[in-house]
């Protein structure tokens, strides 16, 4: 039997293999490379060069496909996420993982779906395997650098080179047709809590001089009250972006979302300047519990089994704070919003099914 279905699937398998060569044969000058760079002042020259070609090929992609909003919408939170990870990494060394991954899993990406349209079985879904395969070549860069006299193997450069497999997958699967809520509303959920609560609550910290010790009780609860309401905030708006295509008067879900913020941010706040640990723990167990209720009010007529959120909201939240802990809020935002996208999209789904059986009875 051939190995490849298509001359295409072919071309795709040589492309990746041929970057993932030029990435693994590179490893040892890498470094070099970037030291030359900063030492001739030219990394910031070659950061231009490199935003400008990035930006060539999205104006490309916008003249030869004339995105709609929901596409640009897509490209937003896809470009803004990368921008949240590349301001944090320590070195352009480290960002280049974002564009090399990024590449390599677009490549497997397509061949991947070439090989299932012509009829071959994979043993997971294309865009699982893709992710995974990624992150597993990822890992391999890291391995074969511990073994390299001026390289270390580092862990978060595997996360980043998933991270990038994610995004690129991800977005791919949320600008493509779209017949149901499905992929693209998962997608845009997820940015909207990741980049709403995870800036929101940085904004918030800011914009209250988030103090650095623990030795001034009222500042630091200060700090968490500001930053819960601003997060709350910006993650309404960013998820009201999501379901005004779905739900008739979505602006309310704004409405409520600040009054939830508000009241809990108040709880936090209130409480906390007498017992701190009283204070988060209390704020912590009613956020998932007073926005469910709070956004469930606002569905309620417009998806049927409504009632389900509340507990997909706490659980959502409840979830995600141990994440939060580990990886800052954006980590929190992110399972937060893997979760409860799940349970969004099934909804707007049932509510589609629901429709339809409505109109044939009729």
């Amino acid at each position: 039997m051939p190995l490849f279905t298509s001359e295409r699937e072919r071309t795709l398998w040589l492309w990746t293999l041929a970057v993932l060569i030029a990435i693994y044969s590179t490893l040892g000058l890498a470094r070099w490379l970037v030291e030359m760079l900063e030492a001739r002042n030219l990394v910031e020259l070659s950061g231009i060069v490199l935003s400008i070609m990035i930006a060539g090929g999205v104006i490309w992609w916008w003249v030869k496909s004339r995105p709609g909003w929901r596409e640009i919408l897509v490209l937003f939170f896809v470009g803004f996420a990368y921008w949240m990870v590349w301001v944090r990494m320590q070195s352009w060394a480290e960002r280049t993982h974002l564009i090399e991954y990024g590449i390599v899993a677009a490549l497997i990406h397509q061949a991947l779906q070439e090989r299932s349209r012509n009829g071959k079985k994979l043993a997971l879904p294309v865009s699982a395997l893709a992710m995974i395969l990624t992150a597993l070549l990822g890992t391999l860069d890291e391995c074969i650098q511990a073994v390299l006299p001026n390289r270390v193997f580092d862990g978060r450069d595997i996360f980043f080179n998933a991270f990038a497999g994610f995004m690129v997958v991800a977005g791919r699967l949320a600008l493509a047709p779209q017949k149901r809520p499905g992929w693209r509303v998962w997608f845009l959920w997820l940015m909207a809590c990741s980049i709403g609560w995870g800036e929101g609550v940085y904004l918030g910290w800011f914009s209250s001089d988030e103090p650095k010790t623990l030795a001034s009780i009222p500042p630091v609860m200060l700090a968490g009250y500001m930053g819960v309401v601003a997060g709350g905030m910006l993650i309404g708006a960013l998820q009201w972006l999501v379901l005004r295509w779905h739900i008739n008067q979505a602006i309310r879900w704004v409405g409520a979302n600040a009054v939830g913020v508000v009241l809990i941010g108040g709880v936090i706040f209130g409480v906390g300047t007498i017992d701190p640990d009283a204070g988060w723990l209390i704020g912590v167990s009613l956020v998932g519990v007073v926005l469910g209720i709070l956004q469930w009010a606002v569905i309620r007529k417009h998806i049927p089994r409504a009632g389900w959120w509340v507990l997909a909201s706490s659980l959502g939240w409840g979830i995600g704070m141990p994440a939060g802990d580990a990886a800052g809020p954006p980590g929190l935002g992110a399972v937060y919003g893997a979760l409860t996208g799940v349970v969004i999209v099934l909804l707007l789904r049932q509510r589609s099914i629901s429709a339809q059986a409505d109109s044939r009875e009729e």
